[in-house]
């Protein structure tokens, strides 16, 4: 009987070591066979990408996501970890672009190479200077966090961590941003981008987004899911909540709104989509889902961080709100 319970505990431990070892092969040799089918002499790093890029596109479930994007090589970036991050420009600049963009690559970056504190990264709004001075204060050096605001900080406020990125009206006016940045802030390695909106006409919103993803130093597979994030993204804010389109406002109020303003030119995209179509594509994509898990990232998923959570239905609820009761710029479904 004595034998009988030895050799169980043998073979258990066999089968046991088995399955590890196969855990620890498969992967290998599935690189192997992706390597041989491409017939090319590319670079372990490049196959490894190629293949987790397929199993990206490929996941069904929001874990299935959000474990691959842990499970990536914890190698210290080119620009070494970046913790903190600042983003300032003038309201109507595409400073809110500008903010999302840094606060999901930075989220993203976070993810890579210190997957530990993603649960800690936050990215907020800052209206004013005292604020700002109090958030500094009460910022935890070891938090990630992005941090938006309409004017230019006291750069003897800001953690030396920090890096700063700011939105302009074209490139020459970004040569200005960047030279006082330098001057008044005395870095030049920790400015992240300047992004001006010649240069956003110019190469459009996935070129912008790869200039982000390149300061973050973010996978390939990671900028595509951005890319996909934003522009279903940029519809939202043009076309749905409290920060819309002034223009698309305007064609919704009623006509006898106080706000109405009869000279201003209609709005040529918002009347050609189903919004509700829309935001449920939006909450369909792999970074949306992968946001979603973190409960400091969820603001980012909206259309603003001052709108209500979205349900797929929330954007023409809104719309029909500012149609019958004429609500206003930064006003809730309350209001």
């Amino acid at each position: 009987m004595a034998t009988r319970k030895k050799h169980h505990r043998f073979v258990t431990k066999a089968w046991v070591g088995a399955v590890v070892a196969m855990m620890i092969l498969i992967p290998s040799f599935i690189d192997r066979i992706i390597l041989c089918s491409n017939q090319l002499p590319l670079p372990e790093k490049q196959v490894t990408n190629e293949h987790q890029n397929q199993i990206f596109k490929n996941a069904t479930r929001d874990q299935d996501l959000h474990d691959i994007v842990r499970q990536q090589t914890k190698r210290m970036s080119p620009n070494g970890l970046i913790l903190h991050a600042i983003s300032i420009g003038n309201p109507r600049s595409a400073s809110t672009l500008q903010f999302n963009a840094v606060c999901v690559s930075l989220f993203l970056h976070i993810l890579n190479f210190a997957p530990a504190l993603a649960n800690n990264t936050s990215c907020i709004f800052v209206g004013g200077l005292k604020k700002f001075k109090k958030k500094e204060k009460q910022r935890s050096k070891s938090n990630p966090q992005v941090i938006k605001m309409h004017f230019k900080p006291n750069c003897t406020e800001v953690l030396n961590d920090t890096w700063l990125f700011s939105t302009a009206r074209d490139l020459s006016d970004g040569r200005e941003e960047k030279s006082w940045l330098i001057d008044h802030c005395g870095t030049q390695e920790r400015i992240g981008y300047i992004q001006d909106l010649e240069t956003l006409s110019e190469i459009g919103l996935d070129g912008i987004l790869r200039k982000y993803g390149d300061v973050f130093s973010l996978e390939p597979y990671m900028i595509d899911a951005m890319i996909e994030y934003f522009h279903i993204w940029d519809k939202l804010r043009v076309c749905c909540g409290r920060q819309m389109s002034k223009y698309w406002r305007n064609d919704l109020l009623p006509t006898n709104s106080s706000l109405k303003d009869a000279t201003m030119k209609k709005h040529s995209l918002c009347p050609t989509l189903v919004i509700d179509d829309v935001e449920k594509q939006f909450m369909e994509t792999k970074l949306y889902k992968l946001l979603h898990l973190y409960e400091n990232m969820r603001p980012i998923n909206r259309p603003s961080m001052v709108d209500e959570v979205l349900t797929g239905k929330y954007c023409s609820e809104y719309n029909d709100a500012v149609k019958s009761r004429g609500i206003g710029f930064n006003q809730g479904l309350q209001t």
